[in-house]
Parts: C-alpha cells; structure tokens; sequence
C-alpha cells in the first residue's frame, strides 16, 4: 500500500507523493470503489475485453480521474455513474487506501504509474447497470472474503485484504 490516509485532489496527491521516497514517472491517477450491499456483500464487476488491463478479472468499480475532475470524490460519482448507471443511491463512507501500479498500457504501449485510489461505499438503494458491456461483462457479488484469488485483480487483492484488516 502506497498510503493509507486521504488526498483530496492532485495537489495534495503531489504534496503527498513528494513527501515519499517513491520514484514515479508518468503517472495517471485511478478512484475504484469496493461497493457494499445492504446484506454485506461486496459487489464487483468482471473486465470485459475492451478493458484496459486486468481482461477477465473482477476489479472494483470506477476509472480514470480526468483533469476536470474537481476532486477525487468528485471523479469516483462520475465514474460511478458512468459505469453503474445513475440508478443507484451510493454512498462513500470511506478511504481504503492508494496502491502504485505500474504497467504497460494496453493502448499507447507506454509505461504509466498508476495510483489508485479505493474507497468503500455502501449501495443504499436501487441497482448497478452496466453501461459500458464493452469494458464489464457484468457485476457479481459476494460476501467479502467469498471470491476466488484466481477471480481477483492483482489491485483487487490488495485492496481487499486491507478491507478484510480494517474490519477487524
């Protein structure tokens, strides 16, 4: 885990980083959200293949914070609603963590340091729909310690054994 206390916005995600003794060099930032069912569940969505890494796998729900984006909370409602439908009432109740992630990108071929940026959420009423097929092949859910590792994101892992740490 990268950090585990809340950056508001890229400025304070600057500060932050220079502040660590972690080398990054083109970096683009991620909010994904481990969303919560009134029964507890952990509701994720499987990766489609017109996504952009982790092809098949179950990840957290969210994307790309865009430079208009005002914050990151802000970034994580677009993301939401762009990939779950404005159907459903979600509230964030918290900061999980930032984790580092660097990979080739499947689209430019370059290096890019992802940071995500994971929060929880609670999903108070209504239902998620997929609105991009194309990049989620759908959401499933289980409790939170009920998914396969074969299933996971190398991120979703992570973030979900810090969950599991955190609710102890």
């Amino acid at each position: 885990m990268l950090f585990t206390d809340e950056v508001m916005d890229m400025n304070e995600l600057i500060e932050k980083l220079a502040t660590m003794n972690t080398k990054i060099n083109k970096i683009k930032v991620a909010a994904v959200c481990f969303i919560f069912d009134k029964d507890n569940n952990l509701i994720l969505h499987r990766r489609g293949p017109g996504a952009r890494d982790a092809v098949g796998k179950l990840q957290a729900i969210g994307g790309s914070v865009n430079n208009d984006d005002v914050d990151f909370r802000s970034a994580l409602a677009r993301e939401l609603r762009e990939e779950a439908g404005s159907n459903a009432k979600i509230r964030v109740d918290g900061f999980v963590g930032a984790l580092l992630d660097g990979k080739i990108d499947r689209y430019s071929g370059e290096y890019i340091d992802w940071i995500i940026l994971a929060y929880h959420a609670t999903l108070e009423s209504g239902e998620l729909i997929n609105s991009e097929p194309e990049r989620c092949i759908g959401f499933e859910k289980a409790p939170l310690t009920g998914f396969s590792n074969e299933d996971l994101s190398d991120t979703a892992k992570i973030f979900i054994k810090r969950l599991i740490d955190i609710k102890k």
